[in-house]
């Protein structure tokens, strides 16, 4: 490709934070840190300066720092920043694919080595969908660590459509989501089952009846999840066999997460269907409540492990799934 990267990625020496690239047009090193072009890859990813530093942890003025740094090193212009959403230019579309191979590298390159140094450690980028995301995962990579104490693990929590997109795009090692969509180049293992439930605010006259119909709860106020959720996917596969669909719910908001589901519940928005493994401590508190439907199935999915068919998982990859597989009875 006869671009002016061709140059500036020329040669490269490791520096303790980062690399330094030499440019034959201008004859000197350029400065550039991995952190910088993390900081790159995942606004471009995001499309949002403040996104990439919530997903990053960092401020949104250091963010915007490493984009300076690097968009001065390169006298490019790498985001057009004048719409509401951050795009990339030209050279900056060109700029990602270089530097996420680069990233890549690295973290094959640290993978690797951690075999010859303190055994199994190193990254592991693992994509998860909300539910097991936020109740299921943290434990078992609490657990697995005392066991690798050099273990490292990048969590990407997205609705289950974008986690297997980032499985796809090799953006993670391996996915846990809360649904099945068909693909030829993925592979789905069944992990564990996840119960959907009907919530609503304590106080409400629905909480005081055994059992409501489905028909008298179309006319109540519905708080939803997003499109590719997994709890949206298996709340309108059984909706489906029942003849009902969720255009027929009065839905009055919705939400991203199965937290601002639950606030919102709590703050009698409306009613929700939600994972159980979600709100049994806010049923066992009481700070919402389980209401029975008469004439809807229960509404259980399964969580799957998805991973790539033709890609072969790094060490401490491998090592994960198998902790994995040997707890999946206990859940």
């Amino acid at each position: 490709m006869n671009s002016i990267f061709e140059n500036h990625f020329f040669a490269c020496n490791s520096r303790k934070r980062g690399l330094i690239f030499f440019s034959e047009v201008e004859g000197k090193p350029l400065p550039i840190e991995f952190r910088h072009l993390e900081s790159f890859c995942r606004v471009a990813d995001l499309k949002s300066f403040s996104k990439a530093a919530d997903d990053l942890f960092l401020t949104q003025p250091t963010i915007s720092g490493h984009i300076f740094s690097l968009e001065q090193s390169l006298s490019l212009r790498l985001f057009d920043r004048a719409s509401r959403e951050v795009r990339l230019t030209k050279s900056g579309e060109v700029f990602l694919k270089y530097a996420s191979k680069i990233l890549s590298f690295r973290k094959e390159l640290l993978n690797a080595l951690s075999e010859f140094s303190r055994g199994i450690g190193g990254e592991l980028s693992l994509g998860t969908s909300t539910i097991p995301g936020e109740y299921l995962l943290p434990k078992l990579i609490g657990d697995f660590k005392k066991g690798y104490p050099s273990f490292v693990v990048s969590l990407k929590i997205s609705d289950t459509k974008e986690i297997i997109k980032y499985v796809l795009e090799d953006k993670v090692e391996f996915g846990v989501i809360g649904a099945k969509l068909n693909h030829p180049s993925l592979h789905y293992e069944r992990y564990a089952e996840d119960r959907i439930i009907v919530v609503a605010p304590s106080d409400h006259p629905a909480a005081r009846r055994r059992r409501i119909s489905l028909e008298e709860l179309l006319k109540e106020p519905w708080i939803i999840r997003e499109e590719g959720s997994g709890t949206r996917i298996a709340v309108e596969k059984t909706l489906r066999s029942k003849g009902k669909s969720l255009k027929q719910f009065n839905v009055v908001i919705e939400m991203g997460s199965t937290s601002s589901v639950k606030e919102g519940v709590k703050a009698e928005l409306g009613l929700a269907f939600i994972s159980e493994r979600a709100a049994e401590g806010e049923v066992r508190q009481g700070s919402l409540s389980r209401i029975d439907v008469a004439g809807l199935d229960p509404i259980t999915r399964q969580i799957y492990i998805v991973s790539h068919r033709r890609r072969t998982l790094s060490p401490v990859g491998m090592e994960f799934l198998r902790f994995l597989k040997g707890k999946k009875e206990t859940h």
